[in-house]
This record gives C-alpha cells, structure tokens and sequence, in this order.
C-alpha cells in the first residue's frame, strides 16, 4: 500500500511548524523514497529517517505525526507509475 507523507519543520517567523521539509513515500513494508527541500535544512528530521529501518518507519510516521514541533501529514498519493515519480508529484504540487 502506497503512502505519502509531507514532512514538516517549526518555522520561527510564524511559530507554528510550517516549513516543507520533504516529502516522504513508502511502498509496502520496505521501499521507501524521500525528496528534500534543499534549502530546508532540518536535522529532527534527516536523523528520524537515517535511523528507522525502512520496515519500521510507517509505524513511526504516526507516531512522529504527533510532534508539536516536526510533524508528518499524511496525503493521498498520486496516480504514478513509480514511488519516486508519485513522491516528486506531490513535491511539485506542494512548491
């Protein structure tokens, strides 16, 4: 089952964790595919996805869509023909 996941960053100006940091997609239990903001850069987040297996991060995502200051929002993913192009879409979408 496809997953996309919009990761998000506290943003200082505005108070309120707002800032796109990547986008996120998992397939099934293993595959998974991130694409980052380059200009965001946000070490909560590169250190989650660094250390959770791939089979354990669908499980964490909902935990970590929880946090007050670096959440995860969960979106309906887009038709593609792949995890990357379906991970991509939603980021273009988003910028």
């Amino acid at each position: 089952m496809r997953q996309i996941w919009i990761l998000l960053g506290w943003s200082s100006e505005h108070g309120l964790p707002i800032r796109l940091i990547a986008v996120l997609g998992l397939d099934g239990t293993a595959d998974r595919h991130v694409e980052w903001i380059p200009r965001e850069y946000d070490s909560v987040w590169r250190e989650r996805i660094a250390t959770t297996p791939p089979q354990e991060t669908s499980a964490s995502l909902r935990r970590w869509a929880e946090s007050a200051t670096a959440p995860a929002v969960q979106v309906e993913p887009q038709p593609a023909p792949d995890l990357a192009a379906a991970v991509q879409r939603q980021l273009d979408d988003l910028l």
